[in-house]
């Protein structure tokens, strides 16, 4: 078929770009003379037509158009590739013309899709002439009503997959199940007919098959011999070495011969061999046993009487070859790898293990008398090696390595070698010996212990320092909320330009007061008990709302370097603490490049396999496989030597001098990573700088707007809203009281649950717009149960908690249970007047 230019304006501009596409099915349609056909111009083609065409041209599986009762083919490069010889005569013409050899299909197929049914045809037999021979096949064929712009159908949809490979495979699959009944058959029927007794078992030795030699010979039932059944007609005496004979083999699995009396058919017993074999398929796995019982107790009475003649003869042969003999098979069947060689290291003796495997090693087989440099010629760098072993032994040095050795596939094995020198029993030296050991296992279970053992001592460490910090946090946190929120009140009560020395004594108590919080959270953070909030969060965004700040803090000598993935995935972290943990990441940066440099922080994607470990940290622990975001903070700094890089996340370890650094801000970051599912990777040199790697796991749910707190207003937004305050610490309930009172509102206060319910039931609690909680209480109900409690009372009271530790009460797995509000001891005025107005309005 020749194509013919056609006017570009004849057709659609969207379907000359797909057919631009579509190389030269797209150029042969183009050229085609549709007005010579049924079809007419591609100018009066409706969108409909335009439309599967193009779906058909742009996919890769062979596809073919059939257009009205005529069938008329227009079909994509799959199926003119399926088509074979007839492609591309038969572009535009008849699908019963191309196809004569399935014609009357054809016809059914067009009469059923132009009345709007789908056919579906699954492995159907056809013989096509493809290739000007017919052939055989097996077709996967799918037909689909196309309908015109009035719903009627006008076309057909032709999917075709050619199935025959399959076919073709379970055709030869289904020879070969039936070669294997016929073999298996055969094997039968000349089993049955044999002189001697032929039997099978399964892998755990049950008796599968007896042939009929069996019965006739022991009278006993085919049926009745099978499983372990045959064992009833051994001679009790031989039963039990019978037995273990034969599991002994089994569970090997290996070869066995032993000998039994057996019962007669006639009466009495008779000797007979018993002999088996493992039976493995053509992939190597154990099958059972298959064995032959044949009647010696001819052979058994002649043997009987020349023992009889040789007694002495054969004793004294015995006595004299059974020693060596039983130190030959120790050693060769020994799993330590033995060689022996000469003083011109060729090799006197080498036994199967080893022999095994010096093979799996360097691909071939040594040989008695063959030179070692021969034998390991292939393997140069390890002759070196060995050489020098053996000229140490062979000098009558007595000495033990460990040595890794990889195999040909590149698996690395370690090796005890045990060399020592070998001589007669004149004591006369005839060279030198090696007992060799595969030690893989047993040091990587040293090396798993090793690390388990640090990974134990760590957690415990862990568990200490979050019980200690648990144990003080909760009360040390009311301590500060007095003292911070005193010394706010103080401050704030002092007249403008009054008393500045109070004033700067007050600030700089204040100033104390927080870093003691900070460093309260900071060991919360370490042991992974601070309440975390996690939600959807843009790395790129979070770092560059940082931008300001961090150049404030890095200062003039320092630049900064921000890149990001452009495809950078949404994390789940903590915002706020994300910001603190890339804070403390700057700052550690800027104070190792004390003359200035350049700190990087990059952004990207990393996806884990589970294998990798930490560079460094408290101990190396496995990371769990998934996605996470990566965000890299190196700097180009002094660095760190790898003594210094495996304490640094340890608490309160710091190589800042004194007064400069508490020792908790890697901590912190770690215990932030592990908290929010993640982990921490740090590497460093002296000299070239430190890169920490924070990984976070990717968010997977559905992205919702970062949750934002209102701002803190310059001046505390007031109100006239009853608040029930419930709080046991006295001094704390003071002063949250006297401040939510000097912001306007009708404060209650409660010292624990019980008391707070009983106002909460009172006739006029109706006026309590919010309760404001500490979390834990005494007497038995902690503030979550409070809260419960009084929603069932009024379910449309908001509920506000406070605490300087949460334990497990609102704080699960590390994060805040959702729907609580939270505000952390210690809190200052302004934030409690954003965070209670911020509660009132929602």
């Amino acid at each position: 078929m020749t194509a013919t230019a056609h006017d570009p304006a004849e057709i659609p501009a969207g379907f000359a770009a797909v057919l631009a596409r579509s190389g030269e099915m797209g150029r042969l349609i183009a050229g085609h003379d549709w007005a010579a056909t049924p079809l007419g111009p591609i100018a009066t083609w409706p969108q409909s037509r335009l439309t599967a065409i193009a779906i058909a041209l742009a996919s890769s599986i062979p596809i073919a158009t059939i257009w009205g009762p005529e069938g008329i083919l227009i079909y994509n490069a799959g199926y003119a590739e399926f088509s074979g010889d007839r492609h591309p005569a038969m572009l535009g013409t008849p699908l019963v013309g191309v196809w004569p050899e399935a014609t009357a299909f054809n016809t059914q197929v067009i009469a059923e899709g132009l009345a709007g049914r789908t056919l579906a045809y699954r492995d159907q037999a056809m013989m096509l002439n493809r290739k000007g021979v017919p052939e055989q096949h097996w077709l996967d064929l799918d037909y689909t009503p196309i309908a015109d712009e009035s719903g009627r159908p006008a076309g057909i949809l032709a999917t075709v997959i050619d199935s025959s490979a399959r076919m073709r495979d379970r055709q030869d699959r289904e020879i070969a199940l039936s070669a294997a009944r016929e073999s298996e058959a055969r094997f039968r029927n000349v089993a049955d007919y044999a002189p001697i007794v032929i039997w099978v078992t399964d892998t755990d030795g049950h008796c599968t098959y007896i042939n009929r030699t069996w019965h006739i010979q022991t009278g006993q039932d085919v049926a009745q011999g099978l499983h372990f059944g045959w064992a009833d007609m051994v001679h009790v005496d031989d039963r039990p070495s019978a037995e273990q004979a034969f599991r002994e083999a089994l569970v090997a699995p290996r070869a066995f011969q032993t000998e039994y009396r057996l019962a007669q058919v006639q009466g009495g017993y008779h000797w007979v061999m018993a002999s088996g074999v493992p039976r493995f398929d053509d992939d190597g796995t154990f099958l059972g046993m298959i064995g032959t019982v044949v009647d010696i107790d001819e052979r058994r009475r002649a043997e009987a009487t020349l023992r009889d003649v040789n007694a002495v003869l054969e004793r004294r042969v015995m006595e004299a070859l059974a020693e060596r003999k039983l130190f030959a098979d120790i050693i060769d069947s020994t799993g330590t790898l033995v060689q022996v060689l000469g003083f011109d290291h060729r090799y006197l003796a080498i036994n199967r293990a080893a022999a095994e495997d010096f093979e799996r090693i360097f691909g071939t087989r040594p040989q008695i008398g063959q030179h070692k440099a021969e034998a390991m010629a292939d393997r140069p760098e390890i002759l070196t090696v060995m050489r020098d072993y053996w000229t140490r032994a062979l000098a009558g040095e007595e000495f033990s390595v460990i040595q890794a050795l990889d195999d040909l596939t590149g698996a690395r094995h370690h090796y005890e070698l045990r060399f020592s020198p070998l001589v007669s029993a004149e004591g006369t030296p005839i060279g030198a010996y090696q007992f060799a050991t595969d030690v893989s296992e047993r040091l990587a279970q040293q090396e798993r212990l090793h690390d388990m053992e640090a990974q134990l001592r760590q957690s415990q460490k862990m568990e200490a320092v979050g019980q200690l910090t648990g144990g003080i946090a909760h009360d040390f946190n009311n301590l500060l909320q007095v003292v911070v929120g005193n010394l706010e009140m103080l401050d704030r009560f002092l007249p403008e330009g009054e008393h500045p020395r109070a004033r700067r004594s007050a600030t700089n108590a204040m100033t104390g007061a927080r870093r003691a919080a900070t460093l309260t959270q900071r060991l919360l953070a370490f042991s992974r008990r601070q309440p975390l909030a996690p939600q959807s969060v843009d790395a790129r965004r979070l770092v560059d709302g940082l931008s300001d700040l961090l150049t404030r803090t890095l200062g003039e000598q320092v630049r900064l370097s921000v890149e990001s993935a452009d495809d950078l995935w949404v994390t789940e972290a903590d915002p706020n603490q994300l910001e603190s943990a890339i804070l403390n990441l700057a700052v550690n940066a800027r104070d190792a490049m004390p003359h200035g440099g350049t700190l990087s922080i990059t952004m990207r994607n990393a996806t884990l396999d589970g294998l990798a470990t930490m560079a460094a940290g408290p101990v190396p622990y496995p990371t769990d496989p998934g996605d996470y975001v990566a965000i890299d903070v190196s700097d180009t700094g002094t660095g760190m030597d790898r003594a210094t890089l495996g304490r640094v996340f340890e608490p309160f370890f710091t190589t800042k001098e004194v007064g400069k650094g508490t020792g908790l801000g890697l901590s912190m970051v770690y215990g932030f990573a592990k908290q929010s599912g993640g982990q921490v990777q740090i590497e460093s040199r002296p000299g070239e700088g430190t890169c920490v790697t924070l990984f976070l796991p990717r968010f997977q749910g559905e992205i919702t707007a970062p949750l934002e707190l209102p701002p803190v207003a310059a001046h505390p937004v007031r109100g006239s809203e009853t608040i029930l305050v419930v709080e046991d610490d006295a001094d704390v309930r003071s002063y949250s009281t006297e401040a939510l009172r000097e912001l306007g509102y009708d404060v209650i206060e409660a010292e624990d649950g019980a008391s707070a319910l009983a106002l909460l039931d009172a006739p006029d609690a109706s006026r309590i717009a919010l309760l404001f909680s500490d979390v834990v209480l005494p007497g038995g109900m902690t503030g979550a149960d409070l809260a419960s409690a009084a929603r069932s009372l009024h379910p449309e009271l908001k509920v506000l908690f406070t605490t300087g530790y949460a334990r497990d009460v609102i704080v699960h797995g590390g994060r805040l249970d959702a729907g609580v509000a939270l505000i952390t001891k210690p809190f200052d005025f302004a934030d409690l007047a954003a965070r209670i107005r911020a509660m009132l309005d929602g």
